[in-house]
């Protein structure tokens, strides 16, 4: 990959200069990003003055998958509040899933009528596959937090019709980026042990563990195990390589766990998984 690099000033006039070696190696969710990714993220970041090691703008890639450019929920709300025409917004939450609606009114000085957005909780619900039951499922913010997140939505696109010179076309996130990727080391080792696909189901409420509860082939009884370990896992809260690592270090010692993947319990004998499963139980 050719050496592209950008510099210029951000909104406060702090000086800011990006590589394309600063995107892959610490920006981008996996080093697979291609040129012309890095490229248009590089100079993305150049034209909205916005700086990705503040967590203003996201470059999100997984292996073959296209390259998703969000700018973070806190980023577009500080833009509008910054304008020298906004006048405040109000937002209001009502009825229950599956018929919650949220609105959001979003006022300018300079306008005679405000921007008033309502969003359905079925259009606007951010789901995942549960790797178990197979079915759709909210992810673990929209689980949790369902009013605050629809709350989100509607304002972010309230605030993007307002100002929409704020972020020109990028994309606006309404999930909960920010907040979930505040644990930026423990995503950042994952994606260097080869498991971005988890790091950025992490970033969306996927169970970071479903893979390792993945027993297709075994027989009943390694199934039960590993359901075990799974649970028993989720129970103590291992839940990133890193842990697990430290967990087979102390659990099996004679073996080396260096180079440990999420597939680390598939092929792993029962004997083994059964030691695993002792030492936590201790």
């Amino acid at each position: 990959m050719k050496e592209l690099a950008v510099a210029y000033s951000d909104e406060k006039g702090q000086e800011i200069k990006l590589t394309a070696s600063d995107i892959v190696e610490y920006i981008s969710t996996d080093s697979s990003v291609t040129e012309k990714e890095v490229f248009t993220f590089l100079n993305m970041c150049k034209y909205l003055k916005l700086n990705p090691f503040l967590k203003e703008i996201y470059l999100i890639k997984y292996k073959d998958s296209p390259a998703t450019f969000v700018i973070s929920y806190q980023t577009l709300l500080k833009r509008a509040e910054e304008n020298k025409n906004f006048n405040g917004y109000e937002t209001e939450v009502k009825g229950e899933i599956p018929n919650m609606i949220a609105t959001a009114t979003v006022y300018r000085k300079d306008r005679s009528y405000p921007v008033k957005i309502a969003v359905n909780y079925s259009e606007a619900v951010k789901t995942i596959m549960d790797r178990q039951t197979k079915e759709l499922r909210p992810t673990n913010m929209w689980k949790s937090m369902p009013e605050w997140m629809l709350r989100k939505v509607a304002l972010a696109r309230a605030l993007k019709e307002a100002f929409p010179s704020a972020i020109g076309n990028a994309q606006v996130s309404v999930s909960e980026i920010v907040d979930i990727d505040s644990d930026d080391k423990r995503v950042q080792e994952e994606i260097k042990e080869g498991d971005g696909q988890k790091a950025i189901d992490e970033m969306y409420g996927a169970s970071p563990l479903t893979k390792i509860a993945d027993s297709k082939g075994a027989s009943e009884e390694v199934k039960d195990r590993k359901l075990k370990l799974y649970e028993i896992l989720k129970e103590k809260k291992i839940d990133t390589l890193s842990r697990v690592k430290e967990i087979l270090k102390e659990s099996l010692p004679d073996e080396n766990w260096s180079n440990i993947k999420k597939d680390v319990f598939k092929k792993m004998p029962e004997e083994k998984l059964q030691q695993v499963i002792e030492y936590l139980r201790q």
